[in-house]
């Protein structure tokens, strides 16, 4: 059972951000997104209000700013979470235009009376008292159900859209410059600055002994209402904020113009907020997690300063590179290999561009009434791409961010040549355990949604799953199906697992292609962890052990769905300080957790060599 009484009792007293804010809290972590997102997109409206306790939020202006930004990055968080990062990018770019669902700038108008779509048909405070106990064991995840607040749209849609956002002239003006900076890609000529230099303007610009100061120039292409770097005439987003909004900004399965978003709001907070910087260590501190992300999508947007005479044959391209169209790898054999240089492009076409496809999305979502609780969710649209691009979509923990917007060519048997870029769909937190149907979690949903949304001539994914389970979560003594010995835990952990993802495949009639836990970089005992870090490398080589087993024995008599791409191996550099004997190897290092795209070739031969049809690709 999910107490949600305190949150009602706070809401019955007129504290509707806080009550807002801890009932969407208990729902997520009960796997409940939709209630969820309904609530921290309330506790966002309410902030707006100032519909505060004054003991919460005191006299000072300043402290309601700060509850203002928390609530909406928290909601653009968990729209991360329904699996519709494009509308927490929307709303972070709403709110840094000086959008306020309080007083909003209506573009349109709205049909139904506000306080009856924010609030519902709730008749009375009262009533919210019959309905404190959530039953968890009688409601699914989808469930289309309010959480017992009585409020109508509670749960309604797959992700909560506040009316008063897409109403506004400042939301239109956010998807018109969304398509004139496509337009100001498709016609730029400009020389960029390489990703090299601007590794080694950082350098300079923070080293100890006379830095120097570097202006950046501002990019004409980009229109201001998009440069969520700057200072803005409303509300400025603080670093925090800056990096969730990058994180949307890649991850989200659009492409470019996203993705130049990305990489030029990498390229000023590198300066704002140097990696080494006293404001960047207490960052990390404060915000580990954020922090983490925040360093994975900076390696592998700039790479690393390494002279080509040393690169040798496999090393890390960087996504700023690609994406500035500075690639100059060749794709043999290809007709269309300039489209597959330039990740996410978008059609000339008319009707297939972002603001559409945004606008379609949101709307769709912003009509809850029409949700059911079985309803099908707006697709991921790779009408977005070129014409000739084919994708392969990667699912799963924060690792897929390694291969994110690189491009596959995998040479068949016959000597055919397959181009695939791939797109990254991250399931914050996934662990392995998390995939089976017992799972009440939001990480679950997520997964589940993201396979919704997948376009119908999706055929074949990759799926990343395990390394959170090895670094953290086995042999828990809380976890259910756990015992205390850990190789037997992990024997167990994987077997599920693997039962899972088959059940996934059968379900939604695809071929995925697993990925093994890839061994952690070495790191210097100085600082105490070592003992922890050698544990994990002991269960990332059972974990992978036990998956290239039990791949292995699958039953090919029926239709075999789920395969192993097993290139762990060509990954370890020898190291007699582990207890296993190996580390990942430098080369394919990116964050001493995650790995650079240096590890492509091996990927490209694993599938060939996994028996995989190549035809569903």
């Amino acid at each position: 059972e999910l107490d949600l009484m305190q949150s009602h009792v706070l809401l019955k007293e007129g504290n509707h951000a806080k009550g807002h804010e801890l009932a969407g809290r208990s729902l997520r972590d009960a796997g409940f997104v939709r209630q969820a997102t309904f609530h921290y997109g309330m506790a966002w409206y309410a902030c707006e209000r100032n519909e505060v306790d004054e003991a919460t939020c005191g006299e000072n202006e300043g402290d309601l700013e700060i509850m203002l930004e928390r609530a909406v990055g928290d909601y653009a968080q968990m729209t991360e979470f329904a699996s519709f990062p494009e509308v927490g990018i929307v709303a972070l770019l709403y709110h840094r235009a000086g959008g306020n669902l309080a007083e909003p700038d209506y573009s349109t108008k709205i049909q139904a009376d506000e306080d009856h779509q924010m609030k519902g048909d709730q008749n009375s405070n009262d009533s919210m008292d019959e309905y404190n106990i959530f039953r968890k064991d009688s409601v699914s995840l989808d469930s289309n159900q309010n959480c017992g607040c009585g409020m109508k749209l509670c749960g309604a849609s797959p992700c909560f859209v506040p009316h008063q956002m897409i109403a506004s002239h400042k939301y239109q003006d956010i998807l018109r410059s969304l398509d004139e900076m496509k337009e100001n890609l498709l016609q730029r000529d400009e020389t960029e600055i390489t990703a090299a230099a601007i590794l080694g303007l950082v350098s300079r610009a923070t080293q100890k002994k006379n830095p120097i100061s570097v202006t950046i120039q501002e990019p004409n292409h980009i229109p201001s209402v998009l440069q969520f770097w700057e200072e803005s005439n409303y509300n400025s987003l603080s670093p925090l904020l800056q990096i969730l909004l990058l994180k949307l900004l890649y991850s989200a399965p659009i492409g470019t113009p996203f993705l130049e978003l990305a990489c030029h709001g990498i390229h000023h907070l590198s300066l704002s907020l140097p990696t080494s910087s006293k404001e960047g260590r207490a960052f990390a501190n404060s915000h580990k997690s954020h922090w983490a992300y925040y360093i994975l999508i900076y390696k592998i947007v700039l790479g690393e300063r390494v002279k080509k005479s040393r690169r040798g044959t496999r090393y890390h391209y960087p996504i700023w590179d690609i994406v500035h169209h500075l690639d100059q790898r060749k794709f043999s054999n290809s007709v269309n290999c300039e489209d597959h240089r330039y990740p996410g492009e978008m059609r000339a076409d008319k009707g297939l561009t972002i603001a559409r496809h945004l606008e379609k999305t949101i709307q769709s979502l912003s009509y809850q009434d029409e949700f059911s609780s079985r309803a099908t969710l707006p697709r991921m649209n790779p009408a977005c791409l070129t014409p000739s691009k084919k994708v392969i979509f990667a699912l799963g923990d924060s690792h897929v961010l390694s291969l994110g917007w690189q491009t596959l060519q995998i040479t068949t048997e016959t000597g055919g040549e397959l181009l695939r870029t791939i797109v990254p769909i991250p399931v914050t937190g996934l662990k392995a355990w998390h995939t089976r149907d017992a799972t009440n979690f939001f990480t679950k949903y997520n997964l589940e949604c993201c396979l919704q949304r997948l376009p119908p001539t999706c055929k074949t994914i990759i799926l990343s799953a395990g390394e959170i389970d090895c670094r953290e979560g086995i042999g828990g003594a809380l976890l259910e199906g756990y015992s205390n010995e850990c190789e037997v835990a992990v024997q167990n952990t994987v077997k599920e697992y693997v039962s899972a993802i088959n059940i996934i495949a059968r379900r939604y009639d695809l071929q995925i292609l697993l990925l093994p836990v890839a061994p952690h970089a070495y790191r210097s005992e100085k600082n105490g962890r070592a003992l922890g870090r050698g544990l994990r490398r002991q269960r990332m080589l059972i974990w992978n052990e036990v998956l290239r087993k039990l791949c292995g024995e699958q039953n090919t008599a029926n239709k075999q769905r789920v395969f192993l791409l097993d290139y762990e191996e060509s990954l370890r550099a020898q190291n007699d300080s582990s207890p296993v004997g190996f580390v990942l190897s430098p080369v394919y290092n990116a964050d001493f957790t995650h790995m650079n795209s240096a590890f492509l070739p091996l990927l490209e031969e694993a599938i060939v060599k996994s028996n995989c049809n190549l035809d569903l690709l």
